[in-house]
């Protein structure tokens, strides 16, 4: 029954693509064509990005193993995260800095097996995990916002670096979904962060109502023209 409903799901999802592509395209243009340098909010999460970049350098020129068993780390603990959410029990993980890493997880056969297999190529797990603290941590918004620029950069960085169709991942997910999820799943998560450095929460919660607003109201206006 619920390899059916994931069957069921997925395929809907699949359909709603071209739909969430044009909702939240519409959002992330919106937000693109309104960034000003003059807002400190955009000049702190830019200063952020754009720190990565040496630090990056440095990281890879003089400590290349600890800086791939952290991108390795990154990537392990996305699958592991989202398995949660489809109640997959890890029973196992290894990471290791020249030799990739492997998490294993049990639990209702293959659900959401494709959003465990595809999370680490969308999903900003460190911004996310900075986001949780600062809910703990007094920190300014400009120092925050220069974290989340960090480590949006290093997710960006990483994915980009990770994304081959040589990937076991990706393989395993299978070529067609690939295509149809990563596009759509990364405008939306850089998309949503955007947003939040835009206007804060209420502008992370104005990004996902108005692209899914936008979704429907392409649907309806197919609809309108068959009908």
């Amino acid at each position: 029954m619920l390899k059916i409903f994931a069957k069921i799901s997925m395929t809907l999802f699949l359909i709603a693509v071209p739909f969430l592509f044009y909702g939240f395209g519409g959002e992330m243009l919106g937000i693109i064509a309104k960034i000003s340098l003059k807002d400190s909010r955009w000049l702190a999460f830019l200063a952020g990005l754009i720190v990565f970049f040496p630090c990056l350098f440095v990281a890879r020129n003089l400590f290349p193993g600890a800086w791939s068993y952290l991108e390795t780390l990154e990537h392990e603990l996305t699958h592991l995260l989202i398995g949660l959410l489809f109640l997959k029990i890890p029973v196992g993980f290894r990471v290791s800095a020249h030799e990739g890493g492997e998490v294993r997880q049990i639990g209702f056969g293959s659900t959401g097996q494709t959003w465990v297999t595809l999370a680490p190529y969308f999903f900003p797990t460190i911004s996310l995990f900075f986001l949780v603290i600062a809910y703990f941590i007094d920190l300014t918004p400009k120092t925050f916002l220069a974290i989340l620029g960090w480590t949006t950069a290093f997710h960006l960085v990483t994915n980009w670096g990770e994304t081959s169709f040589r990937q076991p991942d990706l393989q395993k997910a299978g070529i067609l979904k690939t295509l149809l999820i990563l596009p759509v799943m990364n405008l939306i998560s850089y998309g949503s962060i955007l947003a939040f450095v835009a206007a804060g929460r209420k502008g992370f919660g104005a990004f996902w109502f108005e692209g899914i607003k936008g979704a429907f109201s392409l649907v309806s206006k197919i609809w309108g023209t068959i009908t």
